[in-house]
């Protein structure tokens, strides 16, 4: 562990080659971004300039957070608005270090709630993606998430979707929203299926709500990986789950910090889920909308845990290993 006091050694952590295995493509639409489209589609927006979009985003609540997120989706209308942003993002992350992306892409919100042509947004991310390699050699993958709200008639209604157009790129199912109705719904149908049709499986969990939603990712839909997972250090059984397992969390501080997931950044339970043992990545979740992005991440973990230059070197190194990435450009990357 590193003095407390020490600068956070940004050109050292942007150098390091790392993953970031959390963020939401529709969420990482940067504030130029969302004006160009608003433009393009002749919708007015809530303000004139980026600045005055970055301070619209500063929302006071969860209810307004999901104002602004709705938003911005209400934007991304054809294949060119997927590729524009999937390419900028990456863009963004390969400035800071990132050699492998893997974004979740909210295929229930584009297939059942908007009823969007899927061969459409599925293109056009790929097409953005591709754009993205080609100019920067950054890797990327997508992860359709299912949305729990919606119920599981409505999942399976996404993922027959999804495995009919399924793509390369498509390493995994996702699972994302609030879990209350996890226990009384089979979304375990769905994550089986897509395991049979040769994906990986992972699940939001623990995010505001506590560890019972780990167990229950972990032990329904046999999640590889959880986003987020801080509610697991309310018990020590899926604690040991977690590690015993090998089961990664892929952490956002800052995502946490914004929706009030902890009161402040100073009694977040990341130390203590190093501490346990817990494997760790770091993203930014939905960088434009929490004001960070993937390198404030790192900082964050520098200033909570007293990191030196190894402990930041071992974030960075869970995140490629971590991946849904091929293993020969995992060793390429660790080399």
């Amino acid at each position: 562990m590193g003095d407390m006091t020490s600068p956070f050694p940004a050109d050292f952590a942007r150098a390091l080659p790392k993953a970031e295995l959390h963020v939401h493509l529709e969420g990482s639409v940067d504030p130029a971004t969302m004006l160009t489209l608003a433009d393009r589609h002749g919708v007015e927006p809530p303000a004139p300039d980026v600045d005055g979009i970055n301070e619209w985003l500063r929302f006071d609540g969860f209810p307004s957070f999901l104002e602004r997120y709705f938003w911005v989706c209400g934007l991304l209308r054809s294949a060119d608005d997927f590729a524009d942003i999937a390419h900028a993002y990456l863009e963004s992350a390969h400035q800071q270090g990132a050699v492998h992306v893997e974004f979740h892409v909210s295929s229930s919100y584009h297939i059942v709630e908007q009823g969007s042509d899927w061969s459409e947004v599925l293109g056009g991310v790929v097409a953005g993606c591709q754009r993205a390699e080609d100019a920067y050699g950054i890797s990327s993958l997508l992860i359709p998430d299912l949305s729990p709200h919606l119920g599981a008639a409505a999942a399976q209604q996404a993922l027959e979707v999804v495995l009919s157009e399924l793509h390369p790129r498509v390493a995994a199912l996702g699972m994302g929203g609030p879990a209350d109705n996890w226990p009384d719904e089979d979304f375990r149908a769905a994550f089986d299926r897509a395991r049979n049709a040769g994906l990986h499986t992972v699940s939001h969990a623990g995010e505001h709500g506590p560890a019972w939603e780990v167990r229950h990712a972990l032990e329904q839909f046999g999640a590889e990986r959880i986003q987020h997972g801080i509610g697991a250090m309310g018990d020590p059984e899926v604690v040991a789950m977690l590690v015993d397992e090998g089961v990664a969390c892929d952490v956002c501080p800052g995502s946490n910090l914004a929706l009030a997931a902890v009161p402040s950044l100073d009694v977040h339970p990341l130390p203590a889920m190093l501490d346990a043992g817990i494997t760790v990545t770091l993203g930014s979740d939905d960088p434009p909308l929490f004001h960070t992005d993937l390198l404030s991440e790192y900082e964050h973990a520098w200033n909570l845990c007293g990191l030196d230059e190894d402990g930041l070197r071992s974030l960075a190194d869970n995140s490629l290993v971590e991946s849904f990435a091929p293993t020969d450009a995992v060793t390429a990357w660790l080399d």
